[in-house]
């Protein structure tokens, strides 16, 4: 089956996540872009690690409160604007954390993430991996509405069908030292992690961090995902020495150790869609080249700048672009 396979690489501003139509339009604009020149053929359009986080800082507030540069900065703002629900959510997590302060935002952020993802599958007539939004679980229902239904904020991504409705939401399980694990925000279940179908196949969803693990990919490879989705926000310059390795650049880790590497000799798992966030936000400012890869065992031949297994790769780490690969699916 003739496929398209589509990783954004979303350049994202704060004036995207004022209102929720100002996100809507970016994120549209965005999947216009993807789908240009697709022939009919099913397509997968993938979205970055946190591109929905800032809604929870930045939506409809004033630019009095958003004077500061910092996302540390807009958090105390928030706390200090919806001092009584963030208490509240304290009670009800029992846990001191910024994590709760996300709380007295979450359904608001949550209906104008959904709403624009929605949308925009409908637009481009495509499975989409929305990327993710720091979110306690939120359920709808005919008497409550959307309403939260746990104290736990999780890294989430969400993927919609081409009819614009929700087919999974996947949790990171593996989170950064930095900037997540002091948030508070919790971890996910590795046991979780379930590939759905879609119009490209099964498809499976390992959170920027978790695709360099192991085990996360031996548990979405055995439960038969032939298409996994690594979406990520790198908060370092792409081309600095990696600290793990001097060796090797932030770059070269993540081609050599990232998604393209852990998905080889798999017997289920195909190909890899990496969607790389890049802009600044804040005190943001993550860069990355987006890329599709490949498992040579069902796609032999596959090279790119000297990685075997690489389909295609952006041009820039820091600037906005759209990586397309048509393949061939069972």
């Amino acid at each position: 089956m003739r496929s398209h396979l589509i990783a954004v690489q979303a350049e994202m501003r704060l004036e995207h996540y004022r209102s929720a139509s100002s996100f809507g339009q970016k994120i549209r604009a965005l999947m216009t872009q993807a789908v240009a020149g697709l022939d009919g053929s099913p397509r997968l359009v993938a979205f970055p690690e946190t591109i929905g986080f800032p809604l929870l800082l930045a939506l409809d507030r004033s630019e009095r409160l958003l004077v500061t540069s910092t996302v540390a900065g807009a958090a105390w703002d928030l706390v200090r604007q919806d001092w009584q629900q963030v208490l509240a959510a304290l009670w009800r997590s029992r846990r001191l954390s910024l994590a709760a302060a996300f709380h007295s935002r979450a359904v608001r952020a949550y209906r104008v993430f959904v709403d624009a993802f929605a949308e925009a599958a409908r637009l481009g007539n495509a499975t989409v991996v929305a990327g993710t939004i720091f979110l306690p679980h939120i359920e709808t229902e005919v008497v409550r509405g959307d309403h939260i239904a746990g104290p736990k904020v999780f890294n989430t991504a969400f993927t919609f069908s081409p009819e614009g409705r929700v087919l999974g939401r996947t949790h990171k399980v593996y989170l950064t030292a930095g900037f997540e694990s002091r948030a508070g925000l919790s971890r996910g279940r590795l046991e979780a992690l379930v590939p759905v179908r879609s119009s490209v196949g099964r498809l499976g969803v390992a959170v920027c961090l978790d695709g360099f693990f192991e085990g996360v990919i031996d548990t979405l490879d055995g439960r038969g995902a032939e298409v996994v989705v690594q979406p990520s926000a790198n908060h370092a310059p792409w081309d600095r020495r990696w600290p793990a390795d001097p060796d090797l650049s932030e770059g070269e880790a993540w081609l050599t150790s990232g998604l393209r590497h852990t998905i080889q000799d798999r017997r289920s798992i195909r190909y890899g869609v990496n969607p790389m966030l890049v802009g600044d936000v804040f005190d943001l400012h993550p860069r990355g080249r987006s890329s599709v890869v490949a498992n040579l065992r069902y796609h032999p031949g596959a090279l790119l700048e000297g990685y075997q297994g690489v389909l295609a790769l952006a041009e820039t780490s820091d600037r906005e672009e759209v990586v397309q690969v048509t393949v061939e699916l069972p």
